[in-house]
């Protein structure tokens, strides 16, 4: 997605606080790797130990305005099933506030990169 279009949903959704359902992209997704505790690391743990994703809602990602991207903050064990699935474009519910006090912004070297992935 385009800065252009992301500052116009951001208009439309964010001050309003509203928001919005979208099929998106791995490549959109900021994903926090963590480790055996947290993250898709330890959501790919939980499933190959048959816990699996209990909910079938949408994923909940809060768009960051500095990089343009959405950071995933509910939806890691649907995430990594999508992934396990071969899914390319997965539905988030969208809050496009723009930044993020209640959730931590992985570093680039935090984050799952998963190259090929639109």
């Amino acid at each position: 997605m385009k800065l252009n279009e992301s500052l116009k949903k951001w208009e439309k959704f964010g001050l309003n606080q509203q928001t919005e359902l979208r099929e998106l992209y791995y490549s959109d997704l900021i994903v926090d790797k963590g480790n055996s505790q947290y993250g898709i690391v330890a959501t790919y743990n939980d499933i190959l130990e048959g816990k699996p994703s209990k909910s079938k809602d949408p994923m909940q990602v809060c768009w960051i305005r500095e990089e343009n991207k959405f950071l995933v903050t509910d939806g890691y064990h649907r995430l990594t099933q999508y992934l396990l699935q071969g899914k390319e474009k997965y539905l988030c519910e969208i809050d496009w506030t723009g930044y993020s006090l209640e959730w931590k912004i992985p570093s680039k070297k935090e984050r799952l990169i998963i190259g090929g992935l639109n």
